[in-house]
């Protein structure tokens, strides 16, 4: 059996992409991260990582002599924003027929997300339309009162009702909880905590603090050995007149370090750089930081993070 359990790390941007020389070391695409467990294939979010990742899925695929004839692949949306859905008419696995995407997501203003994923792919924002492509696609609408058990032997899935169904799971299964968080606006986000193993991952992007820390997402990361966070903007500029960002639904650094303290996590990765924030930056900005919370780290393209072999 495959015990691989790691992240990594195709876009780390928030609200646009930003190519250029000042984002070289760390990357200028917005949000996606691909997570491998056994031989699950696990996507969060959809941002113009995605299309990288999406090359290096169908290079993988056909080069690989004992594929089976499906390539299964699961995709988280945190939200539907567009920096975290951008890249998905360009995710090259969407157009393969041998392709099964399984899709999952919130309830979007009353809207299902297959709604939501259809309407962004038709003109004229793009000019093929989402059911048009040749994957097969099942899609769900999940929120708080939903697991999602995954074989990590074939990807396939299954949505359960924490509270009125009877969870099957094995040894072997992926387990993704869900958490809803109501301080993005303006129709918040949803934060997953993947286990595997007995390992787990929580990732929260687009997340604001609050005072004495995110109490409801300190007691859902508690004891992971990893969390994904959003950091988006310093302490300045969340206060600083005459835009002050706070309200925007994005943390600092002190906000994270904080929520990975009192949950006793063992690892910190903070993300969703904003785009103005070169790479020189990012760099005196995690040395400052490792002085508060030692493994903590600042993502970047291509980043891996290893939880299993």
């Amino acid at each position: 059996m495959n015990n691989t359990f790691k992240v990594v790390f195709w876009g780390v941007r928030g609200s646009h992409p930003v190519p250029g020389k000042s984002s070289i070391q760390f990357g200028g695409n917005t949000t996606s991260v691909e997570i491998r467990a056994g031989k699950a294939i696990i996507i969060i979010d959809a941002g113009t990582g995605i299309i990288e990742l999406g090359k290096k899925i169908m290079k993988d695929y056909f080069s690989n002599p004992n594929r089976g004839s499906a390539l299964a692949i699961n995709i988280l949306f945190t939200h539907l924003h567009h920096d975290h859905t951008q890249g998905l008419p360009f995710f090259q696995p969407l157009y393969l027929g041998n392709s099964i995407i399984t899709m999952f997501g919130p309830l979007n203003f009353g809207e299902e997300l297959k709604v939501v994923l259809e309407r962004s792919m038709t003109p004229p924002n793009f000019p093929i339309d989402f059911f048009q492509t040749n994957s097969l696609k099942k899609i769900y609408t999940v929120k708080e009162d939903n697991i999602i058990i995954i074989d990590s032997k074939d990807s396939s899935a299954k949505v359960y009702n924490r509270y009125h169904d009877s969870i099957n799971q094995d040894a072997d299964s992926i387990k993704i909880e869900v958490m809803n968080e109501y301080s993005h606006p303006a129709n918040g986000v949803l934060i997953y905590k993947i286990t595997y193993k007995d390992k787990i991952i929580v990732f929260s992007t687009d997340v604001e603090g609050y005072l004495f820390g995110n109490s409801k997402l300190i007691n859902f990361a508690k004891n992971a050995d990893l969390l994904i966070h959003d950091a988006q903007y310093t302490k300045d500029e969340y206060i600083s007149l005459p835009v002050p960002k706070q309200g925007f639904g994005h943390s600092i650094a002190e906000m994270a370090i904080e929520v990975a303290r009192k949950a006793e996590v063992k690892n910190l990765i903070l993300t969703h750089h904003d785009p103005n924030r070169t790479d020189g930056e990012l760099k005196k900005m995690q040395s400052k930081y490792r002085r508060r919370f030692k493994n903590l780290t600042y993502a970047r393209e291509g980043l891996s993070f290893q939880l299993l072999d």
